[in-house]
């Protein structure tokens, strides 16, 4: 079974095509949107990117940013059998999804139907959500494919962002041997999406780095730890203020406090459920 493994840099990119390189399936190339060349060879300005990874292992890597004709003309010469994406964040045409005879499929960090979109790692922990990853098919609307297959993950308390796209992309590599293993034997079974249970999630922006005193404390400082890669201050009103939370500490679920303590730059907030320490550097009153 040819392969062509589509992605970029991070873990959701790397993770299954490292777990690819040292399978029995061939990678037949990887594709890469406008990847840097110099002298005809792919550099990275990352320490660790997909393209070069592909060029440290001698895999053809194929521009996607070229003309579509050309694109399939590349991927019929190398006779292209299935196509596996993680991590791109643009349209594949129609005309390249239809290519391979075993289909396209698509890595996403969320249990799908529900988490759409292109940042569901934030939105699943500011609703304190069970994270997950899904395989799905391709179609024209982003993430609106058939399940292929799922897997739930349970972070650990206070995990990074990147902690936590590691796991779902462990769990997804492991979920992609699984599909191919279906895919060869053609036992391959999907589930159709309800669309009535979808929601699709933008980008996040300034004003969704909020967090909520109606929260327990360890879901704030869950949800400060996983998101704090974005830069934001992170808003909380309390008491007639609302203060802007940079970092979290740590929490206590069984503590009671009746309002908010100060101890320096170090905050002790009451939550629904526990008290939050966190570092503000601003507050204002409402």
């Amino acid at each position: 079974m040819n392969i062509l493994y589509i992605g970029s840099s991070g873990a959701l990119s790397l993770i299954p095509f490292k777990k690819l390189l040292v399978s029995h399936y061939q990678v037949s190339a990887v594709g890469i949107f406008n990847p840097i060349l110099l002298d005809g060879k792919v550099i990275a300005l990352e320490n660790e990117s997909l393209s070069l990874l592909a060029n440290q292992e001698s895999v053809q890597v194929v521009d996607l940013s070229q003309s579509i004709d050309t694109i399939v003309q590349q991927c019929k010469r190398l006779s292209i059998d299935i196509i596996l994406m993680s991590c791109y964040g643009k349209r594949l045409p129609t005309q390249i999804v239809n290519l391979p005879t075993q289909g396209c499929y698509n890595l996403h960090p969320s249990l799908l139907p529900d988490y759409r979109g292109p940042e569901p790692v934030f939105w699943q922990m500011k609703a304190a959500a069970t994270i997950g990853v899904s395989w799905h098919k391709v179609v024209y609307d982003f993430d609106a494919g058939d399940i292929c297959n799922q897997k739930k993950v349970m972070p650990d308390d206070g995990a990074s962002y990147v902690e936590i796209n590691q796991q779902l992309a462990e769990a997804g590599a492991g979920l992609m041997l699984d599909l191919l293993a279906d895919c060869s034997s053609n036992k391959l079974s999907v589930i159709e999406q309800d669309a009535k249970l979808s929601r699709y999630y933008s980008y996040p922006i300034k004003k969704d780095f909020v967090v909520d005193t109606q929260w327990s404390a360890q879901h704030a400082y869950d949800f400060i730890c996983a998101t704090a890669v974005f830069g934001h201050t992170y808003q909380c009103a309390i008491d007639g203020r609302s203060y802007g939370l940079v970092e979290a500490f740590d929490y206590d679920n069984n503590a009671n406090l009746d309002c908010v303590e100060r101890q320096g730059d170090r905050l002790y907030i009451p939550f629904k459920e526990g008290v939050l320490v966190a570092r503000y550097a601003d507050t204002i009153n409402l």
